[in-house]
């Protein structure tokens, strides 16, 4: 009896063992599957930051006053135009293509660059520009390479239209002596539609126009920095310009900047006077009077 009473506790107590190791081995499984949700669910840049849109920012330059640098971003393409501020010869760059993000998925990487940093880590509301390496930029300039969210604008810019057929040093044109005075000035504008132009942007830049020897303008009327091409006619003061683009900054008061754009698309001759230029359409009244900037 003693010896059948033995064996029957022996037995439960191998029923409980295994029942346990059954629930250890559950409980042991779920813990896997949960910490796998958790790593699937962790969360970066490209999964929790509304990251679509265009920053702004001027970074260091070794020859220059700084390179003026624009990003769009849409869901998988970029735009980017650079500017080399401070120099005499053509400055501006366009490149456009897709990006990717690195592995950690807090970093974009634009596709088609190279020879340049391409790589920029993405913030709340900012973009951090790092080296040709893709490292931090360390240093008490570390700061400088950070370019400000401006807008949630979702569509990229158009492309800078094709480079006008021209010739390219004005030294040549039939009239070389009235052309280089148009082209080696800055021009600022002062009156627009008949009306004297009131410079109301808070940081009072002046607003301007500037025609470059390689076909080239650019310009600002109080929000957006603008650029484009433009042709001289062979015939006396002929000038056309060509659609440009600018960047997409939405400011307080666009009528200006609105009227100066649709100026520039009817404009088909120019006139100077010393230090006085107009663009105008046809012989009506000048659609837009500038003044040289010293």
């Amino acid at each position: 009896m003693k010896t059948k009473n033995t064996s029957l506790f022996l037995f439960a107590l191998l029923i409980v063992s295994c029942t346990q190791k059954v629930k250890e081995e559950r409980i042991e499984e779920i813990v896997a599957d949960s910490s796998g949700i958790v790593v699937n669910d962790e969360h970066n840049a490209k999964n929790s930051l509304d990251y679509i849109g265009m920053y702004q920012g001027v970074v260091p330059c070794a020859d220059c006053e700084g390179i003026e640098i624009t990003v769009w971003i849409d869901e998988s393409n970029y735009v980017l135009f650079t500017n080399y501020l401070g120099k005499k010869n053509k400055t501006e760059s366009e490149f456009r293509g897709a990006y990717v993000w690195n592995d950690e998925g807090n970093t974009i990487i634009l596709e088609g660059i190279e020879n340049a940093p391409n790589q920029y880590f993405v913030g709340e509301n900012y973009l951090k520009q790092l080296d040709i390496k893709g490292n931090k930029i360390e240093g008490d300039l570390t700061e400088k390479y950070t370019l400000q969210k401006k807008s949630n604008v979702n569509v990229l810019p158009p492309p800078l239209p094709p480079e006008p057929i021209m010739i390219k040093d004005v030294s040549y044109h039939p009239k070389s002596i009235e052309n280089t005075s148009l082209i080696k000035n800055k021009w600022r504008l002062v009156e627009l539609n008949g009306k004297p132009v009131v410079n109301n942007n808070d940081d009072k830049k002046e607003m301007f126009i500037q025609l470059n020897n390689d076909s080239r303008y650019s310009a600002f009327a109080g929000c957006n920095n603008m650029i484009g091409g433009f042709v001289l006619g062979d015939e006396k003061s002929l000038i056309k310009f060509t659609k440009g683009a600018s960047t997409l900054m939405a400011c307080p008061d666009m009528t200006i900047e609105q009227e100066f754009a649709e100026m520039i698309e009817k404009v088909d001759n120019y006139s100077l006077n010393g230090e006085n230029m107009s663009l105008n359409k046809a012989r009506m009244a000048p659609l837009a009077r500038f003044k040289a900037i010293k």
